[in-house]
């Protein structure tokens, strides 16, 4: 035996795990890898890229929720049934006075021939929504499962990003067909740092950064000339994703005719106050009913950047012309989901699934909400705009819906003047079929998403409603005057 007194042993440092920094000195574009291949090209310039090794900071746990699928429940819980069974009643009767009003009153339509017009024709198109949205059915689970490419491009989203990498990790797609890349785009706080610190945790998670703000299409873009995935699945930087909502997501484009679908958004923040409330309730209108209808014919107006999937090849085919857009002769990408979607709309399917769920982080402040409607106002004008050169060779309905939502909120805020203001001063009364047509339509929404979904603030539908015509439906025209705008409009960031 050795003289020597035994040494103990310290545990092996362990050793720093080294990743691959490739930057384009040209487009001034940094690409992070630990686990995943560097791009050997620039995607954007296709120069080669200089390479150096970077020391990834330690591992560390990105905060996930416990049980995501109790989440789940909390945000579906079903009322009781004879509580439905009231609420459908009460939404038929006043369906039916609705109806009633307009019937009685054609006779007197001479009294105010445009609002009661219009109130109908707006009535009839509400109306046709929840009848087609009665024959929507999401795409099968086939078990289809493709290879895809998770892409989240951002810019100030320090406080969102890392839990929303965590919970596209935690979806449960397959690891070796999934890849997830996310974007800063020149952020000014610790985004990129958070982006880092998500991939030390996931170290096949790829990130590239923007050294100055390029605006949210080319962090798109240049995710989707760097992905490897048969399908790009879009990720708002604050948007959480359900367990199997990416698997279930993908199923519908088993059909060779589709070239993109939406998935389905809740307000994450949605018991904050009444603006978050307000905006849930709409949500769930715009996406059950609106885009459930919209399904049916394949011709969903708008993929969300929040949550949709396109099938790639249909995005490279458009990339050129969608990137170059203009708008009175200047670049105008504000608008890049629903122009992208525009864009493959022309050839193919676009779909709903309500069964792939998903939650993103509202406008907590009126301020920064009344930017968003802004920017998407001018969004939804141009996209519209650009539809009708071709949407009437889809199928009827859909192209008549289309052309309906042109010219209504166009007109919408001078029907209410003349209903509310013009009606009350000059003839002494206010016009009834509007007002009484106006509050039974919000009633029925606001109902639905209450029998839904059992989340009790259903009456800030109403909210929506009164700020609408007393604001928000005026921003039409400031859209129209705006249309060249290109800010994304809410804390330098895409809402």
């Amino acid at each position: 035996m050795s003289d020597h007194p035994s040494r103990t042993r310290r545990p092996p440092t362990p050793r720093k795990k080294q990743g691959t920094v490739s930057r384009c000195a040209k487009c001034e574009i940094s690409v992070y890898t630990i686990d995943s291949p560097a791009p050997a090209v620039c995607p954007f310039c296709h120069r080669s890229v200089d390479h150096k090794h970077f020391d990834a900071p330690p591992p560390e746990k990105v905060e996930v929720e416990d049980d995501v699928e109790e989440h789940v429940r909390r945000l579906y819980r079903k009322p009781h049934p004879l509580l439905v069974g009231a609420l459908g009643l009460t939404g038929t009767i006043l369906l039916s006075i609705a109806v009633y009003f307009q019937v009685v009153n054609i006779e007197h339509y001479y009294y105010a021939p445009v609002v009661n017009i219009y109130s109908l024709i707006v009535g009839l198109f509400i109306v046709s929504r929840f009848i087609l949205s009665s024959f929507y059915r999401p795409p099968l689970d086939v078990g289809y499962r493709p290879k895809i490419s998770v892409l989240v491009p951002c810019m100030n989203e320090e406080e969102a990003i890392a839990r929303s990498i965590a919970r596209v990790y935690a979806e449960g797609y397959p690891d070796d067909l999934r890849e997830v890349i996310t974007v800063n785009d020149g952020s000014t706080d610790n985004t990129l740092h958070e982006m880092l610190r998500a991939q030390a945790a996931f170290p096949r998670l790829v990130v590239a950064n923007f050294e100055k703000n390029r605006g949210l299409c080319y962090g798109m873009a240049y995710s989707t000339l760097l992905a490897r995935g048969e399908f790009c699945v879009f990720v708002d930087s604050d948007t959480f994703i359900m367990p199997g909502a990416i698997g279930k997501l993908v199923q519908g484009f088993v059909d060779p005719t589709v070239g993109g679908i939406a998935g389905h958004t809740d307000v994450e923040n949605a018991r904050v106050n009444v603006l978050t409330k307000m905006q849930d309730v709409r949500y769930f209108f715009s996406y059950k009913i609106m885009k459930a209808a919209e399904s049916v014919y394949g011709c969903v107006s708008c993929l969300p950047g929040c949550f949709s999937a396109y099938r790639r090849v249909c995005v490279l085919h458009v990339m050129d012309e969608w990137m170059n857009e203009k708008v009175f002769g200047q670049s105008g990408n504000y608008g890049d989901d629903r122009s992208l979607t525009n864009l493959i709309l022309k050839d193919y399917r676009i779909l709903y699934d309500d069964e792939s769920l998903a939650t993103t982080n509202a406008p907590e402040d009126w301020r920064t909400y009344t930017k968003q409607q802004s920017r998407w106002m001018r969004s939804s004008v141009r996209g519209i705009l650009s539809a009708t050169t071709f949407i009437w060779k889809k199928h009827p309905v859909p192209a008549l819906s289309w052309y309906a939502m042109m010219l209504l909120p166009i007109i919408e805020p001078v029907i209410m003047v003349q209903a509310l203001v013009i009606a009350p001063l000059v003839q002494g009364f206010v016009t009834t079929s509007y007002l009484f047509g106006v509050s039974a339509i919000t009633m029925i929404w606001s109902l639905y998403h209450f029998q839904k979904t059992g989340r009790t603030h259903w009456w800030t539908g109403f909210v929506f409603t009164f700020t609408y015509i007393v604001f928000y439906s005026w921003q039409i025209y400031y859209a129209i005057f705006t249309l060249a705008t290109k800010s994304w409009g809410t804390r330098g960031a895409k809402k």
